[in-house]
């Protein structure tokens, strides 16, 4: 009977050391995908509310009374981004609700994005709405702190870094409003 001298394949200690470089690979490359499916969202998301802000002014800039604003004139005349549009409701590109609707008697119009988590919010919050010397912007409302031009109760524009962290809450529940003129 003939003896085998030699034996080839792995020992338990190296297969265990196999799997545990595969196992850290795969958490990094996952790691690495995730941040980078956030960074898309984050742009696509501020890239929303400044297209929402821009059509809704070339479609009514005219007339300068948003009293005809409706979820379904917005979706019909594609002034939403088509990726926001699920049936009659809007969504942001992380999955929360959407509101746009008049406010103050027509004369102005709100966006709400609802249930942004805390990057988005402090992303978002610092969106810079000046062009020349002057903004449509007439406030933001960061969960339940007003930024404002000008006025006695609320932060003044444009927002900074630290405001923007203060003002959004370490949570996915962020509700950010901005006004319109």
């Amino acid at each position: 009977m003939k003896r085998q001298e030699r034996e080839d394949g792995y020992t338990l200690v190296e297969s265990i050391m196999f799997i545990g470089v595969v196992c850290m690979l795969s958490i990094a490359i996952i790691a690495l995908v995730n941040s980078m499916l956030d960074k898309y969202r984050m742009s696509r998301v501020t890239q929303q509310i400044i297209d929402i802000q821009k059509n809704i002014d070339y479609r009514f800039s005219a007339a300068e009374n948003y009293a005809d604003i409706t979820p379904r004139l917005l979706n019909e005349e594609k002034i939403v981004p088509g990726d926001m549009v699920d049936g009659n409701e809007i969504y942001h590109a992380y999955k929360g609700e959407v509101t746009i609707r008049p406010a103050r008697e027509n004369s102005v119009y709100e966006v709400a994005f609802n249930d942004l988590p805390y990057n988005a919010c402090v992303e978002l919050a610092m969106v810079d709405w000046m062009t020349g010397y002057n903004s449509n912007l007439v406030h933001i409302k960061v969960n339940n702190k007003y930024f404002t031009w000008q006025g006695t109760n609320a932060t003044k524009l444009p927002m900074d870094y630290s405001n923007a962290m203060n003002a959004c809450e370490d949570n996915r529940n962020n509700v950010i409003i901005w006004q319109f003129q």
